[in-house]
């Protein structure tokens, strides 16, 4: 039914966020230099370790749910045009049903689905992993099921749509952890368009706003980015100074 390299992909997207998980959190516990940058200076329980790593056991759906797509006939486009045209497709459309979705999540009626990750206030890097079985099927279906009808009319690549899992897998752990990886002067240029670890780690200690993937672009235009987000990356990053309770904020 699948081909070799369709099958190592889809196992790729299966195990690959745990693979980066364990790596992020190697390196926070053995306090590799890479990691001193701490956000907050707050504990994080060896209880929501325990509990991230338990919902984190249903996250290989994902290739499942991508495996069943490509079993249905969609995305067997295997040209390089598509590839790349389907890579660019998956990632701006993933930013829009992320930030559309997690601000639905939001709402009091919905909450029930995203409330297990809101659990983690100070993350980890398996905080990253740890949804409901709810939220995971709906984001991975609503992510997939809108390109499948694209399909329909322009042909789109499997190993173009895996590609944008792939690269989540590989920074969302880091993205979820205490410590900032970026540069000093991030928020001037990459930084002034491309989220942060200290852009999310908000979103979690304050619950609302930064509610974006990959960008800040959502979020500004609607209006929902914290203000001190950038002045608050500065003290981390430059200072050297983490914040020390989850609802601190810089004025001035």
């Amino acid at each position: 039914m699948f081909s070799s390299p369709e099958i190592l992909v889809l196992l790729l997207v299966a195990t690959l966020g745990h693979v980066m998980a364990l790596l992020w959190y190697a390196a926070y516990r053995h306090d590799w230099r890479l990691c001193q940058r701490r956000i907050y200076d707050l504990p994080i329980s060896n209880d929501q370790i325990r509990r991230e790593v338990r919902n984190s056991l249903h996250v290989p759906m994902r290739a499942g749910i991508l495996a069943a797509f490509l079993a249905l006939g969609f995305f067997h486009n295997t040209g390089i045009a598509s590839f790349l045209c389907s890579a660019i497709a998956t990632t701006i459309w993933a930013e829009i049903w992320h930030y559309a979705s997690h601000r639905a999540f939001h709402l009091r009626p919905l909450h029930w689905i995203h409330v297990e990750h809101h659990k983690s206030r100070v993350n980890s890097p398996f905080t990253a992993l740890s949804f409901s079985v709810t939220e995971k099927l709906i984001f991975d279906v609503g992510l997939l099921a809108p390109l499948a009808c694209v399909d329909a009319f322009c042909p789109l690549s499997f190993f173009g749509i895996a590609a944008w899992y792939i690269g989540n897998l590989l920074v969302n752990s880091f993205g979820h952890a205490n410590f900032e990886l970026g540069a000093d002067h991030y928020t001037r240029w990459l930084g002034n368009v491309l989220t942060s670890t200290t852009y999310h780690s908000l979103h979690h200690s304050r619950y609302t706003g930064n509610y974006g993937l990959a960008t800040r672009i959502m979020d500004r235009l609607l209006r929902t980015e914290w203000n001190d987000y950038e002045k608050l990356y500065a003290r981390i990053s430059v200072e050297r100074k983490p914040l020390s309770s989850l609802r601190e904020k810089v004025t001035g």
